[in-house]
C-alpha cells in the first residue's frame, strides 16, 4: 500500500507535469506508429477524394495530360492501405482487430477467411497485451488532449474530479455489445468504438462536409474524461479496451520494478492513463505497454520483462 505521503503527492502531480527522460527510443519509435495510424485515419479519406476526383474529371495518372495538370503519380488505382487501425488491408492483405472480428461472426455467422485476417493482431495481443491502446488508437492524441485541458484547469484551481469507475464495467459494455450484436443481428460496434467512429467520422467529414452523431459520442468521451475521470473512458468504458485486457491477459510481457532503486516518487503512477500502479507492482492485463512509466521514472527502476502472469520471481 501507498503511503499518504505518496498519496498526497500524486493527487498534485498531472501526468503534462512528467517528462518521459528514459528509454526515448522506444517512445520514439510509439509515436511514430501512433502518428502512422492517425494519418491514415485521417489521410485515408482526402487520398479517395483526390483519386474520385481525378477520375471525374477524365484525367490519366500519367502522359502529357497529367505532366500538363500536374497530377503525375496521382494516379486513380486504389491505395495499398484501406480501412482504419482496428480493420484494414494493405496491400491486398487483410488485418482485423478482435473486437471488430467478434462483431461481425455474432451477426453474419462464421468465416475462416474473418479468422485468418485476424490471426495477426490476435498474436500481437496475446504476447503484448493490450498494445493497441497505447501504440495505434487514434483517440490517443484526443486522451492527450483532455489530461492537457485538466492540467489548465488545475493550475487555473479549478481541480477537475476524478472518479474511479470500476474497470469491470467495460467488461460489461463488451457484453452488452455483443449480445446486442447477436439478438439483433446488427453491427454496433461501431457506434461505440472510437476507432471505428474516428474512422467514420473522418469519411463523412470529408466527403459530405458534416459530421453524425459518432461525434457527439466522441465529444461526450473527452467531456468525461476532462470533466469526469481521467481517462475513463479508456479504462473503464471502452469494449475495445476490456477485449484487448481479457485476450492480453497470458501475455508474457510485462512491467516489473526493481525495489532498491524505486524511491515512491508515485510518477510511474500517475503517467499511467489506465490505472495501472507500478509503484506498488499492482498491473494487471491493463497495461497497454506505452513504456511511459518507465520512461518518466526518475531512477529507472522500472524494465520489461518476460514474465509468467501469476509466477513470482
Amino acid at each position: 500500500m501507498s503511503s499518504p505521503r505518496a498519496a498526497q503527492a500524486r493527487s498534485r502531480l498531472q501526468p503534462v507535469d512528467i517528462s518521459l527522460k528514459h528509454h526515448r527510443a522506444y517512445q520514439w519509435t510509439r509515436r511514430a506508429v501512433l502518428s502512422l495510424s492517425v494519418a491514415t485515419t485521417f489521410g485515408l479519406p482526402l487520398w479517395h477524394l483526390k483519386a474520385l476526383g481525378q477520375q471525374s474529371g477524365g484525367l490519366a495518372g500519367f502522359g502529357a495530360t497529367a505532366a500538363a495538370t500536374g497530377s503525375v503519380g496521382l494516379t486513380a488505382s486504389t491505395p495499398p492501405l484501406l480501412g482504419m487501425p482496428g480493420a484494414f488491408s494493405f496491400f491486398g492483405l487483410e488485418f482485423v482487430d478482435p473486437l471488430a472480428l467478434a462483431g461481425v461472426l455474432l451477426t453474419r455467422g462464421p468465416s475462416w477467411l474473418l479468422l485468418w485476417s485476424a490471426a495477426p493482431a490476435l498474436l500481437l495481443v496475446l504476447l503484448l497485451g493490450r498494445f493497441f491502446c497505447g501504440w495505434l488508437c487514434p483517440y490517443l492524441p484526443i486522451l492527450a488532449a483532455s489530461n492537457a485541458a485538466r492540467w489548465l484547469l488545475a493550475r487555473a484551481g479549478l481541480r477537475p474530479p476524478d472518479a474511479k469507475v470500476p474497470r469491470v464495467t467495460a467488461r460489461l459494455v463488451l457484453v452488452a455489445v455483443l449480445f446486442v450484436s447477436a439478438v439483433l443481428g446488427v453491427q454496433v460496434l461501431p457506434l461505440v468504438y472510437p476507432p471505428s467512429i474516428l474512422g467514420r467520422e473522418a469519411f463523412r467529414l470529408v466527403f459530405f462536409g458534416s459530421l453524425s452523431l459518432g461525434a457527439v459520442v466522441v465529444g461526450g468521451a473527452f467531456l468525461f474524461d476532462t470533466f469526469v475521470s481521467r481517462a475513463g473512458f479508456c479504462r473503464s468504458l471502452c469494449p475495445g479496451g476490456a477485449m484487448f485486457s481479457l485476450l492480453g491477459a497470458p501475455s508474457v510481457v510485462r512491467v516489473v520494478r526493481h525495489p532498491p532503486d524505486c524511491t515512491d516518487c508515485t510518477v510511474c503512477d500517475v503517467v499511467c492513463n489506465l490505472g495501472q500502479q507500478p509503484m506498488t507492482d499492482q498491473l494487471d492485463s491493463g497495461c497497454e505497454r506505452c513504456g511511459k512509466c518507465i520512461a518518466a521514472c526518475p531512477t529507472d527502476a522500472l524494465k520489461f520483462a518476460l514474465r509468467v502472469p501469476g509466477r513470482k520471481s
